[in-house]
């Protein structure tokens, strides 16, 4: 109690940090070491993990224990099941109590004053919703240096696009820099905005969907708050299984066609991911990864072949 009453005498609202593991032990302790160095004091720790194989959640349990005292209230949730990362964000953020989220995965790491700019801003500009910068950073410098530039320049172009613009930038795969997003939980849990767990690997782009088809605008920090690991749980395997390609296409489907569709609407858009999916397995030991197959002939082909579906959307919304 003392603790809390002295956080309210600095005026700072509570802002809760869920943290989402799966086998993130070789990284997740430097994710909770930044998390307990931010400048900002009032501090929720929640940490979900989704059925990890490895001692990731035993590390947990030992670190949060050591360091409970930093913050204002601590949980520790796991899963009996694998249930994929939309899944397991959506058990994380239900567990949060505060008044902004700040998420972050199990192997990314904040910058120092992540938590104190974000509030910031956001009380400033009557944010709801916002997106800071990430700094990239792995064995390949060069590479991270461009992930570092790719999501700094998307944020700039975001900037001055219409919602109808932006939906359609983002429904294409633009994502801006999820690691980076903050976000107030009461206008969320109002507007009934959720991870769609239709799509269990992909719960970014889907949310930012959601976001904008309630006509809620986003905001952006011009600031670095976000160190975004290369190779990490997000760009590592995952990347090279074609399941991602799976639920990407089955996102651009469900976000494309709308709810606007006949009753036949899942079966359909099913048949569809799968003539596609049938193409990519085809290329996958040639390609082995999603970047490389989406620059393939065979998946510029089956992109042409699908055009049309595009403006299905508008016909039956007519």
């Amino acid at each position: 109690m003392e603790r809390r009453v002295i956080v309210e005498m600095n005026n700072q609202p509570l802002v809760s940090v869920p943290v989402i593991t799966y086998n993130s032990s070789k990284f997740v302790l430097e994710t909770l070491e930044s998390i307990k160095a931010q400048t900002y004091q009032n501090i929720e720790l929640i940490i979900s993990d989704d059925c990890s194989t490895d001692n990731t959640v035993e590390l947990c349990r030992k670190w949060v224990e050591e360091n409970k005292e930093r913050f204002v209230r601590t949980q520790i949730i796991t899963s009996e099941t694998n249930t994929g990362v939309s899944a397991n964000l959506n058990r994380a953020e239900a567990a949060c109590q505060g008044e902004w989220v700040k998420g972050i995965a199990g192997d990314d790491l904040l910058k120092a004053n992540c938590i104190t700019d974000c509030v910031e801003f956001a009380c400033q500009n009557n944010s709801k919703c916002l997106f800071g910068k990430i700094e990239a950073f792995g064995e390949n410098r060069e590479y991270a240096n461009y992930i570092t530039e790719t999501f700094a320049k998307r944020n700039d172009e975001m900037l001055s696009m219409t919602l109808n613009n932006l939906y359609d930038f983002i429904l294409d795969g633009n994502t801006p820099p999820a690691p980076a997003f903050f976000y107030n939980r009461k206008f969320f849990i109002d507007n009934q905005i959720t991870n769609d767990v239709r799509i269990p690997m992909i719960e970014d782009l889907p949310k930012w969907l959601n976001i904008l088809k309630k006509g809620i605008q986003f905001d952006f920090l011009d600031s670095v708050i976000v160190e975004y690991r290369l190779g990490g749980i997000s760009t590592g395997e995952t990347w090279h299984k074609p399941e991602l390609f799976l639920n990407q296409r089955k996102m651009y489907f469900y976000y494309q066609l709308d709810d606007k569709y006949n009753k036949d609407k899942y079966s359909t858009i099913e048949s569809l991911i799968s003539f596609e999916y049938d193409i990519y397995k085809q290329s996958y030991s040639i390609y082995q990864d999603l970047l490389a197959f989406r620059n393939s002939h065979a998946y510029r082909f089956s992109t042409f072949l699908l055009t049309p579906f595009k403006y299905i959307k508008s016909i039956f919304s007519k």
